[in-house]
């Protein structure tokens, strides 16, 4: 059969089940492996060395090539990926346990006072920096619930806290190290590009949109949190149950955790760099900032870097009432626990990236996208814009489902370098962090806030758009554009 319309089979059966995840018929985590074996079973049929009409080919060969592509070589694909959430989540733990998130956004508010645009900002900058660490529900909910009456006792509107505080913990996941892994995982596996330049690449990409990303959110608290109203809404609130040891005044060394592993990979990466480019080996004819800026440096492994980040938390925020070892112990179960459900989409992406580098699916599906994938800066940041809302409601440019399945196979191409792609779904992913109203920490803000999951997406879609495109511009700037 005709290769192209094989490939157009392949694009059928993608798009069949992002239709059956937006319609909610099939959850990513089930979806996702049954997209794994439908493709690589289709491409197998037609597929020369494997394909029934093949010499000596039979069932038998077609199923020892499925187990080994999809099941054997697939799951552990992002093994790696999987340790740095366990790691993540473990550090999260332990900051809400010791009290520090707590004593972050106290701070944040004292130093407010009254001014409604300085305490807006400032607890968005506190939110931020612990969601730098945190990850999960559970983190969304301790910290949601301390800063939301704060800032609906100020006279913010409800629907108004709401889209900031999820607009606030996108930025600290902008930063967050277990965030990081993930893209340089898919840019290593997939693009072939090493390690440490990919973490550069990234760091790079992300400095520079953070700051954009900031503008964005300040914008939106300029427009929108002067309107308001006097409430006591948060004094008479009924108070959620605290956990043992959540009222713990975490010290100040405590209080530094979140920024320990941040500083390890940001400060070995510079530090490396600046050796590099003011050391003997630098070319003559490279200025000390471009060299600075461009070279590779040092990549500090980011599980390391948790892994000290959960020691120095467990030593700096003291003994406890059940001491340093039972608390490990426990956020490291705590931790393996709220992991479970990103760990099961973990083991189908790891599924979808093998199976779409297969020569079995690729072959058929590079094709089709080479006709349809724009290469130049200009169409990159215009075709890349138009379709950023398909991140949300579980869409194909979802990075948590299909997204990631269609950035494998549009590297694959080799139209566009590995970084543009991942920085293209990097920003549009914005959008579904903040806007999607099928985020499970965005139906539970609804519920807290008492307002309808729909609001928070009439809220920030316009902001989150415009942050996409500024993003998708950088990202052509930076590696499209020589």
């Amino acid at each position: 059969m005709n290769p192209m319309i094989v490939g157009l089979i392949l694009f059928g059966i993608f798009f069949v089940f992002a239709a059956l995840m937006y319609t909610g018929k099939l959850s990513a985590l089930i979806a996702l492996p049954l997209m794994a074996a439908a493709l690589f079973l289709t491409g197998g049929l037609f597929y020369y060395k494997v394909a029934f009409v093949y010499p000596n080919s039979h069932f038998l060969l077609l199923a020892k090539e499925f187990m080994r592509v999809v099941i054997e070589e697939g799951m552990p694909r992002l093994w790696s990926y999987i340790i740095t959430v366990i790691l993540g989540a473990t550090l999260a733990e332990i900051l809400k346990e010791s009290g520090v998130s707590k004593t972050i956004i106290r701070w944040a508010s004292e130093l407010g006072g009254d001014n409604k645009i300085v305490m807006c900002i400032l607890l968005t900058l506190a939110t931020a920096l612990l969601f730098t660490s945190l990850v999960g529900l559970g983190s969304v909910i301790m910290v949601a619930s301390i800063v939301l009456p704060i800032l609906i006792s100020i006279g913010v509107t409800p629907a108004v806290a709401g889209s900031l505080f999820l607009l606030a913990m996108s930025l600290g996941g902008a930063f967050n190290p277990v965030n990081w892994q993930f893209y340089i995982d898919i840019m290593s596996k997939t693009g072939n590009v090493a390690p440490v330049v990919a973490q550069n690449q990234l760091i790079r990409f992300v400095f520079p949109f953070a700051f954009i990303f900031l503008f964005v959110i300040i914008g939106f608290i300029l427009l929108n949190a002067r309107r308001g109203f006097s409430s006591f809404w948060a004094v008479g609130k009924k108070e959620p149950v605290k956990k043992k040891g959540a009222d713990t005044n975490a010290g100040f060394l405590a209080i530094l955790t979140p920024l320990v592993p941040i500083v390890l990979i940001l400060g070995f990466n510079l530090g490396s760099r600046i050796l590099i480019s003011s050391g003997p080996g630098r070319a003559p004819d490279t200025s000390f900032i471009k060299s600075l800026f461009y070279s590779s440096g040092y990549m500090f492994p980011i599980n390391t870097a948790l892994l000290i980040g959960i020691l120095y938390g467990i030593a700096a925020s003291g003994r406890g009432k059940s001491g340093r070892i039972q608390r490990l112990t426990k956020s490291l179960f705590d931790g393996v626990s709220s992991s479970a459900p990103v760990i099961g989409l973990i083991i189908g992406i790891g599924m979808i990236i093998r199976v779409v580098w297969d020569p079995v699916v690729g072959s058929y599906m590079e094709p089709v996208l080479k006709n349809i994938i724009p290469s130049s800066p200009i169409l990159y940041v215009v075709v890349f814009t138009v379709c950023a809302p398909l991140a949300l409601y579980r869409g194909p440019l979802n990075v948590w489902g299909m997204g990631i399945a269609l950035g494998g196979i549009i590297i694959g191409t080799h139209v566009l370098p590995p970084v543009a792609v991942m920085c293209a779904l990097f920003s549009v992913g914005m959008i579904q962090g903040v806007s999607d109203p099928t985020n499970t920490h965005n139906v539970w803000i609804a519920g807290f806030l008492n307002e309808d999951v729909q609001t928070f997406t009439k809220k920030t879609i316009v902001y989150t758009w415009i942050l996409a495109l500024f993003g998708l511009i950088l990202s052509a700037v930076m590696f499209l554009m020589k």
